[in-house]
C-alpha cells in the first residue's frame, strides 16, 4: 500500500505535467464558449401588428399549424446555432435536433422528412416556440433556412 501511495504522489509531484493539463483545460474551455456564443435565438410574443413591423423571417411562422398538443410559447422564433444532437421517432419521418446559439439550447423540431442537419452544423430554423414534453423550449420549425 505504501509504495502505491509512493508511486503515485511521485506522478503527481510534476509541475510541468499540471502546467500542461491546466493549459489544456483553458483551450477546451474556451473553444465550448466560442462555440455556445455562435448563433442568435430571436422570439416573437406576438404576431406583429403590420408587415412594416416584422423581420423578414416572421411570414414564415404562419406558413404551418401549430400543434395542439404543445402549449405555445411565443408567436414566433428563430433560432441560429450549431447542432449539438439529433434524433428520429417517435413518429416515422420526424427529426429532433439540439441546437445551441447565444449560450442557449433549444430542441428544434424539423419539419416531417427534412433532411437532419451534421453534428456541428450550422441551422437556422422559423417556427412557433413552444413547450416540449419534457419541458425544454422547442422551436415547431416550419421553415428551415440554412442547415
Amino acid at each position: 500500500m505504501r509504495k502505491r501511495w509512493v508511486a503515485v504522489r511521485a506522478a503527481l509531484d510534476r509541475p510541468r505535467v499540471w502546467r500542461v493539463t491546466a493549459v489544456l483545460a483553458a483551450l477546451l474551455l474556451c473553444t465550448l464558449l466560442v462555440g455556445a456564443a455562435q448563433g442568435s435565438i430571436d422570439v416573437l410574443a406576438t404576431r406583429p401588428a403590420g408587415p412594416d413591423h416584422a423581420a423578414p423571417w416572421v411570414r414564415w411562422c404562419s406558413a404551418g399549424q401549430v400543434r395542439e398538443d404543445r402549449t405555445q410559447l411565443a408567436y414566433c422564433a428563430r433560432v441560429d446555432g450549431l447542432v449539438v444532437n439529433s434524433t428520429h421517432g417517435p413518429a416515422p419521418g420526424e427529426s429532433h435536433v439540439a441546437v445551441v446559439g447565444d449560450f442557449h439550447l433549444t430542441i428544434v423540431r424539423l419539419p416531417d422528412g427534412a433532411h437532419t442537419p451534421p453534428l456541428g452544423g450550422r441551422l437556422i430554423a422559423v417556427g412557433p416556440l413552444v413547450r416540449a414534453r419534457d419541458g425544454q423550449r422547442e422551436v415547431q420549425a416550419f421553415r428551415v433556412l440554412h442547415g
